[in-house]
């Protein structure tokens, strides 16, 4: 090969490498909270900060695929302008949720206490093969084709607490930190080193499953299941 054509190759490789690995360190989307409003941090029209303390996250999943989450927030600040004022509550409350993994509806937020109690469920966090319920917000989408740039942000938890369980009769199998007994799955903070800004990550491979207690070769099911949802196996 003339040294002409050898310069003009190596030219060629640096600028594909360039253009292919650049990308992948700056366009993925920032760091997304398993729950937004676990880690509420507001200042109200009035200067009132409404500041969360100790937060968990329960998400259920159930059988139509349909999956429900609860927040518990103690309130660190803003306890009592948020008791007082429905529609402040309300607008602070759906802000917050929507920085976190879910899309979330039917929001319903109110006070106890010291404590901000959120609801709201995600018919789109899941999808069903073979009687098996995925659970696919933890593990953040990158694009399908190759060498394209972007995709979700890495996962962390928000909460202090995350819990996945499933509807009455069903257990919930992947990868946690902790895993209970009675077939559901635990992330705490203490489970992992945070990063410098706090944030403890959720290091998960492959989607949490749902499977019925009496399903037969649940093991196999869950397999495929999480083949036909994307999973890298």
């Amino acid at each position: 090969m003339a040294p002409r054509t050898i310069v003009v190759a190596t030219v060629l490789l640096l600028l594909v490498a360039g253009i292919t690995a650049a990308p992948a360190a700056d366009a993925r989307a920032p760091p997304t909270p398993a729950c937004g409003v676990c880690d509420l941090d507001r200042t109200t029209p009035d200067g009132t900060a409404v500041v969360a303390g100790e937060s968990s996250l329960t998400v259920t999943l159930h059988e139509n695929g349909s999956t429900t989450w609860e927040a518990r927030v103690d309130l660190a600040g803003g306890k009592d302008v948020l008791a007082a004022n429905e529609s402040l509550r309300r607008a602070v409350v759906i802000d917050a949720v929507r920085d976190g993994i879910a899309e979330p509806r039917d929001i319903d937020a109110r006070v106890d206490g010291d404590t901000l109690l959120v609801e709201y469920r995600d018919p789109n966090a899941t999808e069903r093969h073979l009687g098996v319920v995925v659970f696919t917000p933890l593990t953040p989408a990158s694009p399908g084709a190759p060498l394209v740039a972007g995709g979700e942000g890495t996962r962390y938890l928000g909460a202090d607490r995350l819990t996945v369980r499933g509807a009455s009769g069903w257990a919930v199998h992947g990868d946690a930190t902790a895993a209970d007994s009675d077939g559901r799955l635990v992330w705490t903070r203490d489970g992992a080193e945070p990063d410098d800004d706090g944030r403890v990550f959720i290091d998960v491979k492959r989607d949490p499953v749902a499977i019925d207690e009496d399903a037969l070769l649940p093991g196999m099911r869950a397999w495929v299941a999480r083949l036909l949802t994307g999973n890298r196996l």
